[in-house]
């Protein structure tokens, strides 16, 4: 419904990931590790730095099937400059309508853990989703866990 209300308002969005299996999360995290690594990071703050990007194996919200990212058939790229396109400003504006929340704000890194990240969308439903966003929280703030 939401890609169809995005499409109405001529924004086109597209389902980059939703369901992801712990065997692909473990193949992501472990990329983005030896990405890390090649910059000179040791074995751990590789790890560590990998774990701000991509969730390690167990631990992603894709595993549940309640998370989404959505990006543009022009901006394919799930990169900080998502944010700046339409359609992560409808996404924001409109993704509560639908019981989605901008998962990781960029305000909120420090609470999250998560670098920012304007395509994942989390699914909460339409009244915890409204009260989210409407407050400007994250997940962690509006469960009482930070």
């Amino acid at each position: 419904d939401m890609i169809a209300a995005a499409k109405a308002d001529g924004v086109e969005l597209m389902l980059s990931s939703a369901y992801r299996t712990k065997e692909k999360s473990a193949e992501l995290y472990a990329a983005q590790v030896e990405k890390w690594k090649k910059t000179g990071l040791s074995q751990a703050e590789a790890e560590a730095e990998a774990a701000k990007w991509v969730a390690p194996p167990g631990t992603s919200e894709h595993h549940t099937g309640l998370a989404v990212d959505l990006v543009t058939p022009t901006h394919q790229v799930m990169d900080h400059a998502f944010a700046d396109t339409e359609a992560a400003k409808w996404m924001k504006a409109h993704c509560a309508e639908y019981g989605f929340i901008l998962r990781y704000p960029e305000d909120k890194q420090d609470i999250t853990g998560i670098t920012f990240e304007p395509w994942h969308f989390r699914y909460v439903g339409v009244k915890d989703a409204k009260a989210i966003m409407s407050a400007g929280l994250c997940l962690e703030e509006y469960l009482g866990k930070y």
